[in-house]
């Protein structure tokens, strides 16, 4: 048997283990391998429920307020008007999310299955960064007319995008990763020397990840994306009130450059408080007439990732069926219109849900990183949310469960084990 076709309970386990690492690699950088190996994990994992025959319910809220969204997302895509292609897309975005939520929350459980997944995370966003560079350098940006409105920045030439292919996207997912990096150096780097070979070992950790924070947000600043920054100074106004309060000083640096700097990062940063280009005035023009799709489908929304076919049909900013919007750059009403009001609730409830479940969490520094860490998730998922949507992003949003689904993984270790 030990060269079966069908691996023991343990191996099957291991296996598991490992393709949610190969995941965690593959999906910043090449989403299609990453389907692959999340597809494969999923029925590797439905065959590991059915043989240790424990297939049935949620346990605990945290699960059930995941299971409800899914299904939720699932009935109104369902009874959507265009519920072919709203079902294959909750399937594809929706279901492959809970699944990865399912599968970290299941399988990664140990804290050193925690130290390798946080390991394969921040060294695949490292290299997301390395290519993001060369491309800025080298490689000419083909998209920079629909990203940037010429006329008003007429200095900028380039965005990073790298593999995310869009700089909003990109920005989106170093919010996320640098919601863990940030936390765990803050608080590492307060341990005291000299407590114990662990503690050492925090602070070495901590040090190591401070070259990965400084590429990570130069990287995120060369997105040029106004509502990624925004969103960064919202988290260092978290970090500031529940960790340090000497951050609150590094938010010195935004009047320094409007004052100083009179390059591209300045500009971009200035027109934050003029809004006079296109970008800012579509926007609004857009959330405008989303309300109009929320008033007409307050319960069961449109469907999921079916703005783009009835949006045109109320938008009266750009009139033409030929004009595309495929989400409202706005993650409040894109759900709301999709999925309706209880899609929305339920969504906060997931968010708030694993926030309440981490202040709850107690144990050495390494949770108490992690309670920090999801406060920050939240908070860069909330305020980007506001002018974007970028859980819209495939990849963008496994990362999103990915992250959500180690919140879970630590509750359901901690609670069960108390």
């Amino acid at each position: 048997m030990e060269h079966s076709l069908f691996p023991t309970e343990n191996k099957l386990r291991f296996y598991i283990e490992r393709l949610i690492y190969g995941i965690v690699i593959a999906m910043p950088l090449q989403p299609m391998v990453g389907d692959v190996l999340l597809w494969i994990a999923i029925v590797a994992a439905i065959i590991d429920l059915l043989r240790r025959g424990r297939l049935s319910l949620p346990t605990g809220y945290l699960s059930w307020s995941v299971m409800f969204f899914v299904v939720w997302t699932g009935l109104t895509a369902l009874l959507s008007e265009h519920w072919q292609w709203s079902l294959m897309s909750w399937f594809y975005q929706i279901v492959a999310g809970g699944g990865m939520y399912y599968l970290v929350r299941t399988y990664i459980t140990t804290p050193k299955q925690w130290k390798y997944f946080i390991q394969c995370m921040l060294g695949t966003a490292f290299l997301v960064c390395v290519i993001g560079i060369y491309q800025y350098i080298f490689v000419p940006n083909m998209h920079m007319k629909e990203w940037v409105d010429a006329a008003q920045f007429p200095k900028l030439k380039r965005r990073m995008a790298s593999t995310l292919m869009n700089p909003n996207l990109l920005g989106a997912y170093l919010l996320m990763i640098l919601s863990v990096v940030i936390s765990y150096i803050l608080v590492y780097v307060k341990v005291p020397q000299g407590m114990d070979a662990q503690a050492n070992q925090r602070r070495q950790d901590a040090l190591m990840m401070i070259p990965i924070f400084a590429i990570l947000f130069v990287t995120m600043l060369l997105t040029y994306s106004r509502g990624i920054w925004i969103s960064f100074c919202a988290m260092i106004l978290y970090w500031a009130i529940f960790v340090e309060r000497r951050l609150f000083w590094s938010l010195l640096a935004v009047p320094l450059i409007l004052y100083c700097y009179e390059g591209e990062i300045a500009s971009r940063l200035w027109s934050i408080f003029q809004g006079q280009d296109t970008s800012t005035d579509l926007r609004w023009a857009l959330w405008d007439s989303t309300l109009y799709i929320v008033r007409a489908h307050p319960i069961f929304g449109i469907g999921w990732n079916t703005f783009f076919l009835v949006y045109p049909d109320y938008n009266y900013y750009i009139q033409g069926p030929h004009i595309l919007m495929y989400h409202a750059h706005n993650l409040y009403l894109n759900i709301l219109a999709e999925a309706g009001v209880l899609g929305l609730v339920s969504f906060l409830g997931v968010l708030f849900g694993h926030v309440y479940t981490s202040i709850r969490l107690q144990g050495d520094i390494f949770r108490q990183a992690a309670q920090i860490g999801v406060g920050a998730l939240v908070v860069a998922v909330l305020v980007s949310g506001l002018s974007d949507f970028e859980l819209y992003s495939h990849q963008v949003t496994i990362v999103f469960w990915q992250l959500i689904g180690l919140v879970g993984a630590f509750g359901k270790v901690h609670f069960n084990t108390k």
